[in-house]
């Protein structure tokens, strides 16, 4: 635990002395990284923090982005590649050449103190299993092999083809297969420049850097026409853990990226730096952070299917935004071989209601796109203009004949949710389950049961049919 201690002290001392090369205000960070075993890297308050105050503040030049990346490395590699697949590419490339330096003391990378502190284990996130059960050792692998990208989406249009899906909800088995459909496209775009350029990277090098490009990047605007292009690398900033309910902020301009404790009071311009007298326009309140405690940052309103499957980890503390994909439930309700669904799935298409149908589950609730679908599943022909009403807000239900047609759908749809997700939670809980067999960590295992007692609970509480 000390030698771990020190590392971490070490790491932080040093990123410290870059940062402050980089003209960042360092002694004005009101935190310092900490490393436990059970939490692995955070951020923890050295002092008390008030509302609305600055936490850490980076300059432009320490953020690792398109724009701060070696022109010549862009202009050589990354013309036509997207933000995440430059960045991803710039990390492969670096760990490459620090795995094959003869002298790790003498070893030199462009923003290679901060690549230093990032973490080597990335095993928890699913597309990682993925990868392993479909190709082995991944540090074996050459990423430009062809063969190897094939055998991958095969895998991914192949039903059942990873045995740990049994134990998944069917929307993490969802989101899951998306991120390794992203990943599938990125590593097709990049093979090129792979087997003409890096011949001696290793596929578990490329995995490692996109997934910590996929993870810890921010959004900051660096420029670029597409939106999902304007992200960067943020040093200190991403060692922040996640919390659904967190008030902290960030706050960015094109010259710096500010974590608040909560948001700021004022409306900065978006070209100019917040006035110095800026801390001193919160109230005086109770500290919104104590010294010892941990900063949280909230990556978005994420369920905790999403958390796992895109950061490798669930909510420790209740998630308002989880959520139960049942788009697959609700398009199987439609006929595509009978001309007046047809119909109706391209009046739902043409009105953006096709597909993306979601239940919240705290509190228990059918998304909007729900109801609206289902409405005019069971809408005549004749009805169909008083359900054009209702999407345009004029009314607010149909006739009592189509709500009812809905909430008997909606009986049939939860009571199917209900014995689907009680049979997973007792498949995940029989004690003939080995998680090293599943090639799982027991913290795997723990939250996908979390997953499937979570959402069992919230299908629960969905009123049963009373005769």
């Amino acid at each position: 635990m000390t030698e771990g201690t020190d590392r971490t002290s070490k790491q932080w001392s040093e990123l410290l002395d870059w940062l402050e090369s980089e003209d960042a205000s360092t002694g004005e960070f009101k935190v310092a990284m900490h490393s436990s075993t059970d939490r692995g890297r955070s951020l923890v308050a050295i002092e008390d923090i008030e509302e609305a105050t600055k936490i850490l503040s980076l300059p432009r030049s320490a953020l690792l982005d398109t724009k701060t990346i070696p022109k010549q490395f862009i202009k050589n590699h990354c013309s036509e590649l997207t933000s995440t697949q430059a960045l991803t590419l710039f990390l492969t490339v670096y760990r490459l050449n620090r795995r094959t330096s003869k002298d790790l003391e003498k070893f030199e990378y462009p923003f290679s103190c901060y690549l230093s502190t990032l973490p080597a284990d990335i095993s928890q996130i699913p597309l990682v299993w993925q990868l392993r059960a479909v190709l082995g050792s991944l540090e074996e692998i050459d990423p430009s092999d062809l063969a190897q990208l094939d055998r991958l989406r095969t895998a991914l249009t192949t039903t059942n083809s990873f045995t740990f899906y049994q134990l998944m909800t069917t929307t993490t088995i969802k989101q899951s297969n998306d991120v390794l459909s992203r990943f599938i496209n990125d590593w097709a775009n990049l093979l090129p420049t792979l087997r003409d350029c890096y011949p001696d990277a290793r596929l578990g090098e490329l995995l490692w850097s996109w997934l910590i490009v996929n993870t810890r990047c921010v959004s900051f605007p660096i420029g670029a026409k597409n939106s999902a292009d304007n992200i960067a690398l943020a040093p200190a900033f991403d060692m922040a853990n996640h919390s659904p309910v967190s008030k902290v902020t960030a706050v960015a301009t094109p010259q710096t990226l500010t974590m608040y404790s909560s948001t700021p009071q004022v409306n900065l311009n978006a070209r100019a730096e917040p006035p110095p007298s800026y801390q001193s326009l919160a109230a005086p309140c109770q500290p919104r952070f104590m010294k010892g405690q941990e900063i949280t940052f909230s990556y978005g309103p994420h369920s905790n299917s999403t958390l796992l499957t895109e950061y490798g980890f669930v909510a420790s503390e209740p998630n308002p935004w989880d959520s139960i994909d049942v788009t697959d439930e609700i398009v199987a309700l439609f006929d595509h071989s009978n001309p007046t669904h047809i119909t109706k799935i391209e009046l739902l298409k043409n009105t953006g209601y096709w597909e993306d149908y979601t239940i919240q589950c705290n509190p228990l609730e059918s998304s909007h796109r729900i109801l609206v679908a289902l409405r005019l599943l069971h809408s005549s022909e004749e009805k169909i203009s008083e359900w054009q009403d209702h999407i345009d807000g004029l009314v607010d239900e149909l006739e009592g004949e189509i709500e009812q047609a809905v909430q008997c759908c909606l009986a049939e749809l939860f009571a199917l949710l209900k014995a689907r997700s009680r049979a997973l939670v007792e498949s995940i809980a029989r004690p003939a389950i080995d998680p090293s067999s599943l090639g799982l960590s027991a913290y795997a295992i723990m939250c996908l049961k979390t997953l499937a007692s979570n959402e069992m609970t919230a299908v629960s509480s969905y009123p049963s049919e009373t005769t």
